[in-house]
């Protein structure tokens, strides 16, 4: 089935109250908002990447979803209407003329147009991280090596994201059969499920999210790691014991989390340990090597994509 997808760009106080018009339209199969305004973070306990350096957006992208039998002319009115029912409120909808454009997709490009942009990402020299609409898809080098097959849900994590590349390659170069591995903020489990693959004994991945905590679950189990790497909801360490002793902790997450994050470490820590630190950019990076060594650590090797920092530090 074809469907018509009409875009336009209005002033963020019109935003709201233009797509709670289109809702109301029966026919319409989808509203969506693109853009940044003043806010609060929603749940920055739950570790999303949030750069504190961004700024609002001037204005919102609407994208509206409307079935292939309507006419593209009659759209262009319906849509120009609702905007002159919010103008004619007294409520700013943007300088100038609105320019509608309206272009005619298809099904899959509706629903599968997102997935184009995460493609098997190679680790090391041995691991590739697979989302799971590519399994059948590798060729050459990368069908010869392990497979973390990944399922986002709606969880944060497909291994696209510089952190988390930096961090898979990290862990390449530390893990050992025998150890011990913490993975804080797990989100779908992509880091931890590396980590069994490299070789570790005994994975922990905890998240407080609970969308997060399921998709990492439904991993683990997709990549048959069950038996190696224990999946729980928690906030950081709360509810470990202090005996509980990791030789690697991953923390993925935000600059704040992971400083909050650094003395639960350490104390479960033995000498010698390593602490893998990511999402954060290269500007909040002193603020994290500060608190890492408060808690008697030593940054050892520093990752840096883009503006993107990893930061592996050794437990003195």
């Amino acid at each position: 089935m074809h469907w018509w997808h009409v875009q336009f760009r209005v002033a963020h106080e019109a935003s709201d109250a233009i797509a709670a018009l289109l809702q109301e339209f029966p026919d319409v199969q989808g509203v969506q908002l693109e853009g940044i305004g003043e806010f609060e973070q929603p749940h920055p306990e739950y570790g999303e990447w949030f750069d504190e350096m961004i700024v609002p957006t001037p204005d919102v992208a609407v994208a509206v979803y409307f079935p292939e039998e309507y006419d593209p002319a009659s759209l262009r009115d319906r849509i120009q209407g609702v905007i002159d029912r919010v103008a004619a409120a007294g409520v700013h909808v943007g300088d100038g003329p609105i320019d509608i454009r309206i272009d005619a997709i298809d099904d899959s490009v509706w629903l599968n147009a997102w997935k184009e942009h995460y493609a098997p990402i190679p680790v090391g020299d041995s691991l590739v991280i697979v989302p799971i609409w590519h399994v059948d898809q590798l060729t050459g080098d990368l069908a010869r090596r392990e497979r973390i097959v990944i399922e986002p849900g709606m969880a944060f994590g497909t291994g696209a994201h510089q952190t988390t590349q930096m961090c898979a390659a990290a862990l390449a170069e530390i893990v050992t059969p025998e150890a011990r591995v913490l993975d804080v903020g797990t989100g779908t489990g992509v880091l931890a499920i590396a980590a069994a693959r490299l070789g570790a004994q005994r994975v922990t991945a905890i998240d407080i999210d609970p969308v997060a905590v399921r998709a990492a679950h439904e991993n683990v189990a997709r990549n048959e790691l069950a038996d190696r790497i224990q999946v729980a909801e928690g906030n950081l360490l709360a509810g470990f014991a202090e005996g509980v002793q990791f030789d690697i902790a991953i923390a993925n997450i935000l600059r704040d989390i992971v400083i909050l994050l650094v003395p639960q470490v350490a104390s479960r820590m033995p000498a010698g340990g390593r602490f893998l630190t990511s999402g954060y950019i290269d500007t909040q990076a002193p603020a994290v090597e500060a608190a890492l060594q408060r808690s008697g650590f030593t940054v050892e090797k520093r990752y840096q994509r883009d503006d993107w920092v990893a930061l592996l530090a050794v437990k003195l």
